[in-house]
């Protein structure tokens, strides 16, 4: 229990709009796993951190041996669009 509380300290409250049909998407997921919305959202949130803030590396970083399966997750289509495409100042304006 303990560690719940010490988690809502460290939350910061946010206010945000969002569409009518991501806002329904999210009532009805929520509704279905019995649920908050806000529970659904933060963890939405994380995993796009996870994903697309943290979890981003340069293709040449990930390492596979001859006949192995890669030591680290690969990327999706998107980031490798992203990163094949993407001008150099890109980055910079982000």
């Amino acid at each position: 229990m303990r560690r719940h509380f010490d988690i809502l300290i460290h939350m910061k409250s946010i206010s945000l709009s969002v569409s009518e049909q991501d806002y329904d998407a999210f009532r009805k997921a929520a509704q279905s796993q019995e649920r908050p919305i806000a529970s659904l959202i933060r963890e939405a949130m994380a995993a796009y951190r996870a994903e697309r803030l943290e979890g981003r590396g340069r293709l040449e970083e990930i390492v596979v041996l001859t006949g192995h399966a890669p030591l680290a997750p690969l990327p999706s289509r998107e980031e490798l669009y992203d990163e094949a495409f993407d001008a150099p100042d890109d980055e910079e304006r982000r």
